[in-house]
């Protein structure tokens, strides 16, 4: 057992969310400048909107042999390699204005965003233990929703104070940078704990041998196709009911902004309750109430508030936020957890690609509210699928643990 005292496991800790929030500001950089980032380029803005999947395409190839990589060099060391790669490929897009080179950048940047998920909650199931393991969840699961607020004002707010857009890579390379030395300095792992971690042998085989785990990751697949539909293309549904498109956009960005609050007391809940399980339960039946209203918000700019906030309270606060918390309990011994958690983000990473291009497929052009009924049967349906495997899993969890 660590002998780390309390206080600089939160100080650790803290740490590793400033390296989320760094990697995060990293993949966000571009979106609210990217007819300015196309101009530099001298692409269109469709080519230019490549190098934001480019982070996804990275995390769906790269979680579970970033996993593996893990197992064998350890949680603090791989969570090294994430920020060094993250200097790295901003330097590199820092200093050059050709596209080719700009998006190979992107692909080394992100390695950092494929991995940090599994890496921050490896860490915290070392730090922390019982009811605390939820509250670090949760406020660790607030570095998204974070970078989104500050990348989305302060990006912009820089650019127009320097007129330059390689200030923005600048930034966020300094960022890493610090994180890095941070993480190198402060962060400690146990040495006996590391020493036998690295001497079990896990394999793939083993963790995919996990039925429970298996549901777990088919919901998180569809978790992260109604969560990022949402996060994507509420503008374009608020827009549908007449509400401009400066109000759209803002109203749109309140998910964020109230997933960090929502975040932190799920994880509080869920960890004195230890009732993950249930809580993700409760928020599949309240999200698919949510996906069903999509086409029946009735116009108003109070409603698309209402309904920016309850798209940002629930599928990210409290179902996600249940999902970090029991995936790692899912795991059938503690060396397997990165696998595990590599598993869970590949299926996000996919649920995550997937959304926009279907959903806006599926709506077409200059869409009306009758045209979100059909994204919204199909996005109901998602929250089934988690309502289902979520039960489904805890049933199997609990038959595994009293077999043992």
């Amino acid at each position: 057992m660590s002998t780390t005292s309390n206080g600089r496991k939160w100080l650790m800790f803290f740490i590793l969310l400033f390296c989320g929030i760094t990697v995060s500001l990293s993949q966000l950089k571009i979106s609210p400048l990217m007819g300015e980032v196309a101009a530099m380029l001298n692409v269109n803005e469709t080519q230019a909107a490549l190098l934001m999947s480019l982070f996804t395409v990275a995390g769906i190839i790269l979680s579970i042999p970033g996993a593996a990589l893990m197992a064998k060099t350890g949680n603090k060391n791989m969570l090294l390699i994430l920020m060094g790669t993250l200097v790295i490929g901003n330097v590199l897009g820092a200093v050059t204005n050709h596209f080719a080179v700009v998006m190979f950048s992107r692909i080394i940047e992100g390695i950092s965003y494929a991995l940090i998920i599994t890496v921050g909650v490896d860490l915290i199931n070392s730090w922390f233990t019982g009811a605390t393991v939820g509250t670090a969840t949760g406020i660790f699961n607030t570095f998204a929703a974070a970078a989104n607020f500050i990348g989305m004002n302060g990006a912009v707010a820089i650019y127009n104070a320097t007129n330059n857009l390689k200030v923005l890579w600048w930034i966020v390379a300094a960022l890493a940078a610090v994180c890095f030395v941070l993480v190198l300095l402060v962060v400690r792992v146990d040495r006996a704990e590391a020493a036998a971690g690295a001497m079990e042998k896990t394999t793939l085989v083993e963790a995919v041998k996990n039925p429970p785990l298996l549901l777990t990751c088919l919901s998180m697949l569809c978790l992260a196709f109604v969560l990022f539909g949402f996060i994507t293309c509420n503008p374009m549904l608020f827009a549908s009911y007449g509400v401009s498109s400066a109000d759209a956009a803002f109203y749109s960005s309140l998910n964020g902004l109230i997933g960090i609050p929502v975040c932190i007391i799920s994880g509080v809940v869920v960890g004195k309750t230890g009732k993950p399980f249930h809580f993700a339960i409760v928020g599949a039946v309240l999200c698919a109430i949510i996906c069903f209203a999509m086409p029946h918000l009735g116009g108003g700019n109070v409603a698309c508030i209402l309904y920016a906030l309850a798209t940002g309270i629930v599928p990210g606060g409290m179902i996600m936020t249940s999902m970090f918390i029991f995936t790692p309990q899912l795991a059938k011994r503690p060396a397997l957890i990165g696998l595990s958690m590599g598993l869970l983000n590949t299926l996000y990473y996919i649920g995550v690609f997937a959304c926009t291009p279907v959903i806006t497929a599926m709506v077409g052009e200059n869409p009306t509210p009758a045209n979100w009924v059909a994204p919204s049967l199909l996005m109901v349906g998602c929250c089934v699928v988690v309502l289902l495997c979520s039960i489904a899993a805890m049933t199997m969890s609990k038959k595994q643990r009293a077999a043992v």
